[in-house]
Formats: structure tokens, sequence, C-alpha cells
């Protein structure tokens, strides 16, 4: 009995560790952006504002966005920062969200699409970490969720 014990505990052990660490997200679109411009005030955090934009049908039946956001670093309160540059599909809208980053000169933002189809309520999302020198970069899409 004991040494089953052992076998099992030792195929499982062996079974964990082979697992990676950090399992690979799936990318299901890129939402590019530029104009990237940062500004930091001491005290008082930082902003920032750029471009973003995606084509209808990125993922699905997701509306296209075209958009310029304006982070802030300091908690904002639900306050909406993203402003659509285009008309946009009825109910949907874009929000981004700064992060805290794995350095000081490296700025990380999420973005959220948010949108209607019918009763259903997608959110689609992505995170991005980038030199806060950049002017440009892409946000991976790596979430999409639905709510009925």
């Amino acid at each position: 009995m004991y040494t089953s014990v052992v076998a099992i505990v030792s195929a499982l052990a062996a079974s964990v560790a082979a697992v990676p660490d950090i399992a690979a997200r799936e990318v299901y679109a890129t939402w590019p952006a530029d104009n990237f411009e940062l500004k930091c005030f001491h005290p008082g955090g930082c902003t920032a504002t750029f471009n973003i934009n995606a084509p209808a049908g990125y993922v699905g039946n997701a509306p296209a966005f075209r958009a310029v956001c304006h982070p802030l670093s300091a908690e904002q309160n639900g306050t909406p920062n993203c402003e659509a540059v285009t008309d946009v599909a009825s109910g949907s809208y874009l929000e981004s969200l700064w992060e805290e980053a794995s350095a000081d000169d490296r700025v990380k933002l999420t973005v959220f699409h948010v949108w209607n189809e019918g009763e259903t309520r997608y959110n689609a999302s992505g995170s991005v970490e980038f030199p806060a020198s950049s002017t440009s970069f892409e946000v991976p899409v790596t979430s999409l969720t639905a709510v009925l």
C-alpha cells in the first residue's frame, strides 16, 4: 500500500513539474496604437495620450473602432478616458487603464473594447508593457468574454 501511494505521488509530482509556470495566452487580434505621448507631473502622477483602432470583425462580429485615449496613472474612479474619433456601434465603447509597470522607464496599459450583439455583451481586452519613450505600440487581445 505504501509503495503504491509513493508511486502515485511521484507520478503526480513529475506531471506537475512538467507544466510550464505560465501558460501562453492565445492572441485573438492586435490593436495598433500610435501618437503615444507621456507627460508626468510631480507630485501627481502621469497622463498619456494615444490613438488606437481596429477594423470591424477583428474578432467575431466586433464593430470597428477608432479612438483617442487619455489614461491617468492615478486612480480614475470610472471616468471615461477614450473618445471615439468615428461613429461607434450603439452600446460600444473603449476604455484604457494604467497599470503598474515592471520598471520606472516603462508604461503598462490595459485596453477594453465593450460592445453589444443582440442580448449579449462582449468585452475584448489586452495588456501591453513598453518603453515610456515609444511613440507606437500594439495591444494583443488576449481576453474575450461574453455575458448573456
